[in-house]
């Protein structure tokens, strides 16, 4: 993507139910792009599931270093006394610092291709988190693209509609709902509209 000062500042935002595919279209997205020559950073949340296929959590994952994830969240039957937090969403324990160590980093990155999966209850228990995030959105941040993933509007904690509201409401970002007709269809329609 063109990141010169003359390119309008566009970007796509996924919405749907949990387990819908949003990541995976992200991810499709931004190795499409990244193969074009654009330039990616980005972090993503990827489900934890035990031997027996339960989920016990999600792990935070940069895209420049898969191999380096930390816990996001457990379920606090699952966590120890040690590692337990006072950030909860549900059975989650949320743990802020690992958030904030892989994501704070990408959101000052030079990429012209950013990954943000996803902007949700877990994530804007951070304020630096949700500072930056208005500042690209809202603000002064030049990102070129940003593709990632935000809850249904329904879903949405009550201390920050406004922020979703103002997502909705602004012309230059494109929210899409992903749904199990549409998902394999998306990342090439948003490669074509915003290429």
């Amino acid at each position: 993507m063109e990141s010169g000062g003359a390119s309008r500042t566009l970007h796509v935002l996924l919405t749907g139910p949990p387990g819908i595919g949003k990541t995976t279209v992200c991810k499709k997205v931004a190795s499409m792009l990244e193969r074009k020559g654009g330039k990616l950073d980005g972090f993503y949340t990827e489900e934890v599931r035990d031997r027996s296929g339960a989920r016990i959590g999600f792990d935070i994952v940069r895209v420049k270093d898969p191999e380096g994830r930390l816990s996001l969240a457990r379920l606090r039957s699952s966590t120890d006394a040690q590692k337990d937090s006072k950030y909860h969403v549900g059975n989650y324990s949320v743990f802020l610092n690992n958030f904030e160590s892989v994501a704070l980093p990408v959101l000052n990155s030079d990429a012209d291709i950013l990954l943000i999966d996803e902007i949700g209850k877990m994530e804007l228990f951070s304020g630096d988190f949700k500072r930056k995030v208005m500042d690209i959105f809202f603000g002064t941040s030049k990102k070129a693209f940003v593709i990632g993933t935000i809850p249904e509007l329904h879903k949405v904690p009550q201390q920050h509609a406004t922020l979703f509201q103002k997502l909705h409401a602004d012309e230059r970002i494109k929210i899409l709902n992903v749904s199990y007709q549409s998902r394999n269809n998306l990342p090439g329609e948003i490669i074509r509209h915003f290429s």
